[in-house]
């Protein structure tokens, strides 16, 4: 008799059923552990792995190993790719940081509407990279996709940017004097 991943391959609507029914717990408790209880994001992220079992469900083979250890795989690939998507989101977004204020509370308008400008000022590539990242929480691998560029290319548009939008506070200056080992006496 055909896996569960087999018949949803093959296009059996009843499968999904099936498959939600054995594997939702499994699915359910690796968001659980990984999104650290946020009931919204693991709900998304549990929703976004199971579209991605169902996707992949062609790509199982029984001889290779358990149909519960692909769904695992393939669901803890992309939970872990919501965290970082969701930390991302934060760190640029401003939220955190050490001592627990929230940075974006501190830009006065003045530091915003300069953000903003230096933001438009910025070549297209890194200004759609950054962009897909802080509006769309978007991984480096899907930027890559989307854009049709390499990861590595993806990652240096946005670290670009960021050094580029950082020179608008006064930022890079400090970062280069630590960096060649300068010390402030």
């Amino acid at each position: 008799m055909p896996t569960i991943l087999q018949q949803l391959a093959a296009g059996d609507e009843t499968a999904v059923a099936r498959c939600l029914e054995e594997y939702g717990g499994l699915v359910w408790s690796l968001a659980s552990k990984y999104l650290d209880g946020r009931r919204s994001e693991i709900e998304d992220a549990v929703q976004d792995a199971f579209v991605t079992v169902w996707q992949s469900a062609a790509r199982f083979d029984p001889a290779k190993g358990s149909e519960a250890a692909f769904v695992a795989t393939l669901a803890r690939r992309r939970i872990i790719d919501a965290r970082r998507r969701a930390e991302a989101r934060q760190d640029l977004a401003g939220r955190t940081e050490p001592g627990g204020t929230e940075a974006a509370s501190k830009l006065t308008s003045e530091e915003l509407s300069r953000l903003g400008e230096r933001f438009v000022q910025l070549p297209a590539e890194e200004r759609t990279a950054l962009w897909f990242v802080v509006s769309r929480g978007m991984s480096h691998r899907e930027i890559a996709v989307v854009t049709d560029v390499p990861v590595g290319t993806v990652k240096s548009r946005l670290r670009r940017a960021l050094l580029r939008l950082q020179q608008a506070f006064g930022v890079e200056s400090e970062q280069r004097s630590i960096a060649a080992g300068e010390v402030a006496s």
